[in-house]
C-alpha cells in the first residue's frame, strides 16, 4: 500500500478536476455541458434562455445556441417550455450543408454540440427527423485530426441516433464512456474503469478545458463510489465514511439461516445482539483497508473522565463513534451522547474527526434523515452513518424484551453507567478485552 503520507489527497484531486471544470471564461454550451454531465439544475434555465432568444436573431444564432436547450431538454421540467425553439433549430441546422471544402468545420467536429443535439432529438423528436445528423456524427468521428475528447462524443452522439455504420464505444476515451455511462447515455464497460481512473488522476486543464474537465470530474466522482480510492494518493476521512456508508449493503448476505445450508451443518445466525458486535463487524470490514485501525483508544483524563473511543485511525485523527439504540432509546439521546461523546475528545489535539456510526434496531427508518442532519451540525462531526437492523433478521418478542438483565462492559464516557444486555456466551473475555463498548440504552 502507498504510504498514508504520499502524493496528493482525494480531496485534492477533486478540487483540481472541479476547479478545470468551471473555467473562468467557459462558453454558455461548456457551462450548459457541465450542468448536464454534473447534474447542477441552476444555471440551467438561464442558459437554454440565453439561447433561445440567441437562435431568434439569425446573425447571432448558432449549432451551440440548439445543442444548449438539447441539454436542457433532459430536465423534464424544461423540456416541453423550449420544445419549440429546440425543433426550429434543429429544421434550421438541417437545412445547411455541412462539410463544405475548403471551409473550416463547425459542428462538423464539435463534440459537446453533437451530443446535446442528440440528447435533445431523442428526446423531442422523431430520430427519422434528424437522419442527417446521424449522418454528420458518423462521418464527423472518423474524421482526421479530430481531438479523441470530441470523438468520442460524437461516437456517443450516433450511438444516441442509432444512426448506420457508426463507431464501436471502443474508440471513447475510457472516462467518457464511464462517465456517459454513469448518465444512462452508454452502456458501461468495466475494463474502461482502471484507465479513466488514470486519466482522472492525471488530468489538466490544458489537455482539453472546461468540458473534458467536467467529464473527467464525473467519471471520477463515479469510481470513487464503486471503488475503495485508497490504491493512490493520501488517504481521507471520506475513504472511511464510503467504506462505512457500504456496510448496509453487506448486510444483504450477512449470515441469517431459515434452515441449515448442508444436511450435515447447524442452524447459523450472526446475531447482533450489543456495540460489541457492531464492532467487531466494522473492526473485520475496516481492517484489511486501514492498516493503523485501532480498538479502544484512550485520550488524556477529562477530570474525572478517561475517554475512550471504539475505533480510530490515527493517521487521519479519525474517531469512529457506535450507537446501538434500542426501542426504548429516542434518537435525540443519541445525538446528546455523540455531542458529549465529542466534546471529550476534543480535549486530545490528535483527534479532529468524529463519523458517528448508529445501529438501529428498532427499523426506524422515517426518522434517520432527521437524525444525521442533526449528527452533522455537532462540532468534529465529518458525517454520520445510521444503518438499521435488516429485516431479515427480525427477533421475537424473548429476544426484544429481556428484563432484569444488564450488560457488561465499560462506561460510555459520557455517561457514569451503562445499563445494556449481557454479551452472548461467544463473545469471550479475551475479545471484550480488545473493543469497547458504550452502548446507548
Amino acid at each position: 500500500m502507498v504510504p498514508l503520507s504520499d502524493g496528493p489527497g482525494i480531496a485534492d484531486i477533486r478540487a483540481g478536476l472541479a476547479s478545470a471544470a468551471r473555467g473562468a471564461d467557459a462558453s454558455p454550451l461548456a457551462q450548459a455541458f457541465r450542468a448536464w454531465v454534473l447534474g447542477i439544475a441552476d444555471p440551467m434555465v438561464e442558459l437554454a434562455k440565453g439561447a433561445a432568444m440567441a437562435l431568434g436573431s439569425p446573425g447571432a444564432r448558432s449549432a451551440g445556441h440548439v445543442a444548449i436547450l438539447g441539454y436542457a431538454s433532459t430536465d423534464p421540467r424544461l423540456a416541453e417550455v423550449f420544445s419549440v425553439p429546440f425543433r426550429d433549430g434543429v429544421v434550421w441546422l438541417g437545412s445547411r450543408s455541412w462539410f463544405r471544402p475548403h471551409q473550416p468545420p463547425t459542428l462538423e467536429a464539435d463534440g459537446p454540440s453533437a451530443l446535446g443535439l442528440a440528447l435533445g432529438v431523442r428526446r423531442l423528436l422523431d430520430l427519422r427527423d434528424a437522419e442527417w445528423l446521424g449522418v454528420l456524427v458518423v462521418r464527423g468521428a472518423s474524421a482526421a485530426g479530430l481531438s479523441d475528447f470530441n470523438r468520442s462524443l460524437m461516437t456517443a452522439a450516433a450511438h444516441i441516433l442509432e444512426a448506420p455504420a457508426r463507431r464501436d464505444l471502443a474508440a471513447m476515451l475510457p472516462e467518457a464512456r464511464v462517465a456517459l455511462a454513469e448518465l444512462g447515455v452508454v452502456p458501461a464497460d468495466p475494463d474502461c474503469r482502471r484507465p479513466a481512473w488514470s486519466n482522472a488522476l492525471r488530468f489538466e486543464p490544458a489537455m482539453g478545458g472546461p468540458a473534458h474537465a467536467s467529464i473527467a470530474l464525473r467519471a471520477f466522482d463515479a469510481l470513487c463510489e464503486t471503488n475503495m480510492p485508497a490504491r493512490l494518493g493520501r488517504l481521507e476521512p471520506d475513504d472511511v465514511l464510503r467504506v462505512l456508508q457500504g456496510v448496509e449493503r453487506s448486510l444483504r448476505l450477512w449470515t441469517w439461516e431459515e434452515r441449515p445450508r448442508t444436511t450435515k451443518s447447524r442452524l447459523v445466525r450472526w446475531e447482533i445482539e450489543s456495540e460489541y458486535h457492531v464492532q467487531n463487524m466494522l473492526w473485520a470490514i475496516l481492517a484489511p483497508l486501514f492498516p493503523d485501525l485501532n480498538a479502544e483508544e484512550y485520550t488524556p483524563p477529562v477530570g474525572h473522565k478517561n475517554p475512550r473511543m471504539d475505533l480510530t485511525v490515527p493517521s487521519l485523527g479519525l474517531v469512529i463513534e457506535v450507537k446501538f439504540v434500542r426501542p426504548v432509546v429516542s434518537f435525540a439521546k443519541v445525538v446528546e451522547e455523540i455531542a458529549a461523546d465529542a466534546a471529550l475528545y476534543r480535549v486530545d489535539p490528535r483527534w479532529r474527526v468524529l463519523i458517528p456510526f448508529v445501529w438501529d434496531d428498532t427499523f426506524r427508518t422515517e426518522e434517520h434523515p432527521k437524525l444525521i442532519e442533526g449528527l452533522r451540525k455537532l462540532e468534529m462531526v465529518h458525517d454520520a452513518v445510521v444503518v438499521s437492523r435488516p429485516g431479515k433478521m427480525a427477533r421475537d418478542d424473548r429476544a426484544r424484551a429481556r428484563p432484569g438483565r444488564t450488560e457488561t462492559g465499560r462506561r460510555s464516557p459520557t455517561r457514569a453507567s451503562a445499563t445494556t444486555g449481557t454479551p452472548p456466551s461467544t463473545f469471550s473475555a479475551e475479545t471484550a478485552s480488545l473493543v469497547s463498548i458504550k452502548e446507548t440504552e
